[in-house]
């Protein structure tokens, strides 16, 4: 009889303990989860206010650029006596630097595909 007591005892005991355990595991999981929600709340809001700001930026530096060039044409349409000439050399000016841009980016992709293809053929 006392064996089965001891027996009952031992298993209650390693139940409490585990039981035991099992609260301090859920304890330090609640506390990194809240940890966790808390620092990723933090980064959106950075995230958030990074993308407010570029586009804030993108579109005052947009505005800039475009009374710019406004400017700039009508200042050449002055000097050629023309309603027009300035406008067309403006856009033919912005369009052959849309295309530097294009081939120049083109080739960097183009670039860095055959250094990958070089990379994985020495591997």
């Amino acid at each position: 009889m006392n064996n089965i007591l001891f027996r009952i005892i031992k298993i209650v005991g390693k139940l409490l303990g585990i039981a035991c355990m099992v609260e301090i595991v859920r304890e330090k999981l609640t506390i990194f989860l809240y940890s966790l929600q808390h620092n990723l709340k933090a980064q959106v809001k950075k995230i958030i206010r990074l993308f407010f700001m570029g586009t804030l930026a993108f579109i005052l530096f947009s505005l800039g650029l475009r009374f710019l060039l406004h400017g700039l044409a009508c200042w050449l349409n002055a000097i050629f006596a023309s309603a027009y000439l300035g406008f067309f050399i403006v856009s033919i000016f912005c369009f052959l630097m849309v295309t530097l841009i294009i081939f120049r980016l083109r080739n960097k992709i183009n670039n860095q595909e055959k250094e990958q293809e070089e990379f994985k053929d020495l591997q």
